[in-house]
């Protein structure tokens, strides 16, 4: 009773016991915090409890408590009765029914309540605050400049050591930034455990509209390095169903900009001089705004070429280090949600975030972009690849902060006519084909965007921008990408089970009874080729939608992925990150 209040309760009569209702009313998850002194959130149990009272919270938002918004009636009070009294029939016996049935939903929710709190608290307790791990990982780094130092003392490349040295001299700022996380989060995790809790996959199933909205809301209110996350997984098939992308989508060209004149102090700052000494036309409008900087088209003063000028967000390295801790924490929540109502999915997700955390924080160095520009440059040469060009980079304009490349005239991919993006197939095929499974160094962010049909097509058919994230292949590795697509190419699909877990897709000990007719339900349509209508014609051939309409078919095809979901322990390696 002493949290908070809605209202000036001060001349009210204090109950001698507050119901549930009542704590509903007096207590939000913002008040909470509020209420809780500075110096108390910066101890790691008092995340816990922070975190407790907002999921119970949360959980009595549920419908299970509805009935308990109000102060009981006196009719209510006597169903209460009634339902103790289980012998009396008939209107009281359906009244004991109802109340059974919100008694079951209550404890559901209060079950995935504690579900969250106690993977929470198990990764408050048993864990010290760190920085992803980066061991083995597949981001192509620099690493001649290994172990520098920006001004600021945080790390040039990623260094997991340096990183946490950086964050220990910062007093409070990590569990501050771990508090505001949960006061976001928490209440969306319990959701989700509430769903599965009282009705499992399907439960998720049939609200994943509402669950994406409110997860995208969420990540908006969490900053660029959430928004940078959500943009990756938009174009994520393989992690998340199709509701979810279509509204994370919505993402990629939601990056609110920063001032252009705040901007130009940043290239004056990295360039050491005059803005007008190095460019004799700037436009103050951005080309691009993106989650870790804009890009200015601009001309230079000596040679009057067009330059891309890529400059960085004010500040964007210390907020994305602090952000990681937070991230990898939050993975290991997540991966104690999963283990407990999923545990047939064996995705290892704090080591996804530990990749793809590495790959975010290379993206914030500009030199190091530069490099991969330079080295795919020579790949696609040696490669013969014609038909396609990366802009040239001028290293003498060039810092961590600030990246000057060959500005190309032309229209992205997802402003093509479907005619030029068919002429373009064969060309970005060889292209990234080459990349993947030939040279192992491959530009891993290929969003439409970031392709280009170049205006002066003798310059070449389609360009490649945007080199903050590029991978690289073992050689085991490409040797097992390509037996896949000879195996798949042959229908061998018991072959390319071995494949799969060559490649860490599928355990070792999986069912290879239920894995091959699955495999060969599922590719032998694609295999056929003719594209994606192609596909789906074949699918629906196969699920029968003409002969059992499209709701029997509909189920057959859902039958088929619940089992794929619920008997199938595949995983998602951290190199897909």
């Amino acid at each position: 009773s002493r949290l908070s209040t809605h209202r000036d309760t001060r001349h009210e009569p204090r109950p001698s016991r507050w119901t549930p209702s009542e704590i509903y009313n007096r207590v939000t998850p913002s008040t909470m915090l509020r209420k809780l002194s500075f110096v108390s959130l910066l101890r790691s149990r008092t995340a816990t409890c922070v975190a407790l009272l907002i999921a119970s919270a949360q959980a009595m938002r549920t419908p299970a408590f509805s009935t308990f918004h109000q102060p009981p009636s006196a009719a209510a009070c006597e169903s209460r009765s009634l339902f103790a009294a289980s012998h009396v029939r008939g209107r009281c016996s359906r009244v004991a029914d109802v109340r059974m049935q919100q008694v079951t939903q209550m404890a559901g929710a209060a079950k995935a309540a504690a579900a969250v709190m106690e993977e929470v608290s198990r990764s408050v307790g048993t864990n010290g605050i760190e920085a992803p791990d980066m061991a083995d990982t597949f981001v192509s780094i620099d690493a001649e400049r290994t172990g520098l130092v920006d001004e600021e003392g945080l790390p040039l490349v990623y260094d997991k050591q340096a990183i946490q040295k950086y964050w220990e001299g910062q007093g409070g700022a990590l569990q501050q930034r771990w508090i505001e996380f949960l006061s976001v989060s928490v209440p969306f995790l319990t959701r989700v455990a509430t769903l599965l809790v009282s009705g499992g996959a399907d439960a998720l199933q049939a609200n994943s509209a509402g669950l994406a909205k409110d997860a995208r809301e969420r990540i908006e209110k969490l900053g660029p390095t959430y928004v940078k996350m959500g943009q990756m997984m938009s174009v994520r098939p393989d992690v998340l169903p199709q509701e979810a992308l279509n509204e994370l989508v919505a993402l990629q060209d939601g990056v609110e900009g920063f001032d252009s004149q705040i901007a130009v102090k940043m290239i004056e700052q990295e360039l050491g001089r005059p803005l007008d000494e190095v460019f004799d036309d700037f436009s103050m409008e951005p080309a691009a705004a993106a989650s870790l900087a804009q890009v200015y088209r601009a001309r230079l003063r000596e040679s009057g070429e067009w330059v891309a000028v890529k400059v960085q967000r004010p500040g964007v390295q210390a907020l994305v280090s602090k952000d990681l801790y937070v991230l990898r924490r939050a993975a290991e929540v997540y991966q104690g949600l999963v283990s407990r109502f999923a545990p047939q999915q064996r995705t290892d997700y704090v080591a996804l975030l530990n990749e793809w955390a590495v790959g975010f924080y290379t993206e914030l160095d500009f030199q190091n972009e530069a490099s991969n520009m330079k080295r795919m440059q020579q790949v696609l040469l040696d490669s013969s690849v014609t038909d396609v060009v990366v802009p040239r980079v001028y290293d003498s304009l060039t810092t961590r902060r600030l990246l000057v490349s060959q500005w190309i005239d032309g229209k992205k991919l997802s402003d093509c006519s479907p005619e030029e993006v068919r002429e373009l197939i064969k060309v970005g095929q060889e292209c990234f084909l080459v990349q993947l499974l030939q040279a192992g160094f491959f530009h891993s962010d290929p969003h439409p965007g970031n392709l280009i049909r170049p205006n002066d097509q003798s310059i070449g058919k389609l360009a490649l921008i945007d080199f903050g994230l590029v991978a690289q292949v073992r050689q085991e590795d490409m040797d097992s990408m390509v037996s896949a697509i000879i195996h798949l190419a042959n229908k061998d699909y018991a072959a390319l089970v071995d494949d799969f877990i060559s490649l860490k897709i599928l355990p070792a000990d999986c069912n290879r009874a239920k894995v091959v007719p699955l495999m060969d339900k599922a590719l032998s349509p694609y295999v056929k080729g003719g594209g994606a209508k192609r596909y789906e014609e074949e699918l629906k051939k196969m699920y029968g939608f003409e002969e059992s309409g499209a709701v029997g078919g509909f189920q057959a095809m859902t039958q088929d992925m619940l089992t794929v979901l619920n008997d199938i322990p595949f995983s998602i390696p951290p190199y897909f990150a």
